[in-house]
């Protein structure tokens, strides 16, 4: 009697473990930023959305969200800005992974509190190394005209 008490313990014990509870798992990549909407030139004390297109890796990924991010909080460090398009892919994703992903595209605003040249680094994917590799895009920022 003991000894099936302990079996059944024992069987209870492992399968409160298990690996697979019930929960999906969600792995995140980066998706390549194909285009963005940036303006020409910026005026100062203005805020700007701009619009990013994406292109997912494949038809299994679905698009969560972008990071947008400024480098540091100096002034220097404020201007530049790093964007990234966020995908998500479920591991319970009946697809196709060799079909093309599809395009999309999302916003983010800036807002232009300084007077010299904004840097933006978009995301486009990774060299052969692993690093990352962005398409950059300098935009020089006017004061408001005054209309008389």
């Amino acid at each position: 009697m003991k000894k099936l008490v302990f079996v059944l313990m024992a069987v209870i014990a492992m399968t409160g473990c298990s690996v697979d509870s019930g929960y999906e798992s969600i792995q995140y990549e980066l998706a390549e930023i194909t285009n963005s909407d940036l303006p020409e030139e910026f005026v100062y004390g203005e805020t700007y959305d701009v619009t990013v297109t994406y292109q997912l890796a494949s038809d299994c990924f679905t698009f969560t969200g972008l990071d947008a991010r400024r480098a540091g909080n100096s002034s220097e460090n404020r201007r530049e800005s790093y964007v990234s398009a966020i995908s998500a892919i479920k591991s319970s994703t009946l697809c196709d992974p060799n079909a093309e992903g599809s395009t999309g595209t999302s916003k983010f605003s800036i807002l232009i509190d300084e007077m010299d040249n904004y840097n933006f680094h978009f995301w486009t994917g990774q060299d052969s190394v692993g690093n990352a590799v962005y398409y950059d895009v300098s935009v020089p920022v006017t004061e408001a005209s005054t209309t008389e």
